[in-house]
């Protein structure tokens, strides 16, 4: 092993056992959603009083994440990287045809029935 390498494994800081804790984003949630009949992600918006504001659709993650911060949607880091990381599962689901439940893992072998 390279001796650069070693000593960045050495110092790598271990996040395994870092406490998760939603926090909610005073701007709102999101919820994610695969439409097989329209072969898009559908991400929607709520406001903090529940009520729809925006629906955002496409197939391609960086492109919707982008479009809502656009539009300041989103004021927390965390939430951030949770609308990426969940709509990213639901476009392999879309691609895939598999279930997809927000929050949940993304099962390989539950594919949709057409």
């Amino acid at each position: 092993m390279k001796k650069g390498l070693k000593k960045e494994l050495d110092n790598a800081i271990d996040t395994s056992g870092t406490e998760l804790k939603w926090v909610p984003d005073p701007k709102g949630y999101f919820t994610i959603k695969p439409i097989f009949s329209q072969k898009k992600v559908f991400v929607r918006h709520y406001n903090s009083k529940d009520v729809l504001e925006q629906t955002f659709a496409g197939t391609i993650t960086p492109e919707i994440v982008q479009a809502i911060i656009q539009r300041k949607l989103i004021s927390r880091l965390d939430h951030a990287a949770y609308l990426g990381k969940e709509t990213e599962k639901a476009i392999i689901a879309l691609k895939n045809k598999l279930e997809y439940v927000q929050g949940n893992k993304l099962h390989l072998e539950s594919k949709i029935r057409d």
